[in-house]
């Protein structure tokens, strides 16, 4: 069985969580940071309060906090999320001899399932676990998800395939195959829960699946 994280290693989100953070600014008649700055101190884990600060716009960090939260899960922003390249062929190849699982860290699971219905994605997937669940460390909502679902009564080595530190702690906690893919939205550096596997772009993940 192979559980899937969605965002990073099937969905590119970097237009999404820009044009969330620079509708938000512009509203405020701020200034913006091009996308690329951005994307770049997102994925190197910078904090908001730190972007908001190069942003020349501290004074509105709770604001922010409270807009983005709002927005971000909205189908008006989901729509900015793309299918990763090739990504589709790997689900195709992996669907032929695994079971696939959807996990996610999503916490509306209408707008999830209407998005991944107009991704035509439900097709690939046997199952797809989210919680909004609020527990630190984060990796183990994912951990607790997968435990539950197999019922800790499975006994077989699974695989988990993810972009963040989240995915591969729980993986590695579960005893998996941890699979990181480095185009989502942790730089390399940060994965330092060290996955089984690095594959720099999801469609490279078609190796293992032949």
């Amino acid at each position: 069985m192979i559980f899937w994280d969605l965002d990073g290693p099937i969905l590119d989100v970097s237009e999404k969580y820009y044009s969330v953070y620079k509708d938000i600014l512009l509203e405020k008649n701020a200034t913006t940071l091009t996308k690329d700055v951005f994307w770049k101190l997102k994925r190197s884990r910078v904090s908001i309060e730190e972007i908001l600060t190069r942003s020349n716009s501290q004074s509105l960090v709770e604001l922010y906090k409270k807009l983005w939260f709002d927005r971000i899960e909205t189908l008006k922003y989901l729509e900015k999320d793309s299918l990763q390249p090739g990504v589709i062929d790997v689900l195709k190849q992996c669907k032929q001899k695994n079971n696939l699982v959807m996990v996610t860290l999503r916490q509306r699971r209408e707008k999830l399932l209407t998005q991944l219905k107009q991704l035509n994605l439900t097709q690939y997937f046997d199952d797809i676990l989210d919680s909004g669940d609020d527990i630190k460390p984060r990796w183990k909502i994912k951990y607790n998800l997968i435990k539950d679902y197999l019922n800790d009564n499975d006994g077989k080595v699974h695989t988990i395939i993810g972009d963040t530190e989240t995915d591969i702690l729980a993986g590695n906690n579960l005893g998996f195959i941890s699979i990181a893919v480095l185009c989502g939205i942790r730089n390399e550096e940060l994965l330092k829960a060290k996955p089984t596997k690095y594959f720099y772009k999801s469609h490279e993940l078609m190796e293992i699946f032949t």
